[in-house]
């Protein structure tokens, strides 16, 4: 057989923080900020995390988002008594009924919230 036509896939990771599957029950909506006066797209929404890390998570939404876009989140993880709360994070891609999230502004507590459920959803895995 001639392999010389098939290309090997080169993709490079650029991600810092590992991802981690959730659970169907992790919840997130969000309350977008409004920068100018004009404004296309839903002001709110709400949507399932795909995958979560210490910097951002993978949300499958119906709202509409683009990239750029700036909101608050609430974010529900399972077995936790109160919601996750991220002050602001960008929308860094979207593609379907699919986006990427930056959190780019999180409260302290609520980053030590994130960080023992992820070492508890990574622990779980194993």
């Amino acid at each position: 057989m001639d392999q010389s036509n098939q290309v090997p896939d080169k993709r490079i990771e650029l991600r810092q923080h590992q991802r981690r599957v959730v659970p169907p029950t992790c919840l997130l909506s969000f309350a977008r900020f409004a920068l100018s006066i004009t404004f296309s797209g839903d002001t709110e929404g709400e949507g399932s995390v795909i995958n979560l890390s210490i910097k951002g998570c993978k949300v499958e939404s119906d709202a509409g988002v683009k990239v750029g876009d700036a909101m608050s989140l609430i974010i529900l993880l399972p077995g936790e008594q109160a919601p996750t709360t991220v002050d602001l994070a960008l929308v860094r891609w979207a593609k379907g009924q699919c986006f990427g999230l930056e959190f780019v502004s999180i409260g302290a507590a609520e980053m030590n919230r994130l960080r023992r459920f992820l070492a508890s959803a990574g622990a779980s895995k194993q």
